[in-house]
């Protein structure tokens, strides 16, 4: 296995430990029970009153923007507070050292950290946004 992979996979189950990755999901599981329970209630209202299709459709897609907005503004959060302080944390703890020592340069050791972090967001969003349509 490559450096970088190895590097990657460290920082996916670090990140899977650390609280603010369990809170972001605890948070994306909330908005998407409390959107569910909502947009239940707006499409039965919507059945009695009965709208014209037009408006339905418009008020379909309105619901649906709102809720990837959150889903962004909830990626955003996850972003910074998951990956500001890591690898800085690691460079004043002195935990980085363990691992530069090894024949791996400096380059797959950020790429690594790069891709693994990338990885936890890209599979968040696909989750919020999959449990969302």
């Amino acid at each position: 296995m490559s450096p970088v992979l190895t590097i990657a996979r460290l920082t996916l189950q670090e990140a899977r430990r650390k609280r603010t990755v369990l809170a972001a999901l605890a948070l994306g599981l909330v908005f998407l029970s409390l959107f569910a329970v909502g947009f239940w209630f707006i499409v039965s209202d919507m059945r009695v009153d009965r709208v014209p299709q037009e408006q339905v459709r418009f008020g379909y897609s309105f619901i649906l923007l709102a809720a990837f907005y959150v889903i962004h503004f909830l990626t955003v959060m996850l972003t910074i507070f998951s990956s500001a302080g890591t690898l800085a944390g690691e460079i004043s703890s002195h935990t980085i050292q363990t691992v530069v020592t090894k024949p791996i340069r400096r380059s797959e050791v950020l790429l690594g950290k790069w891709l693994g972090h990338g990885a936890m967001i890209a599979s968040y969003v696909g989750l919020l946004a999959g449990g969302l349509l």
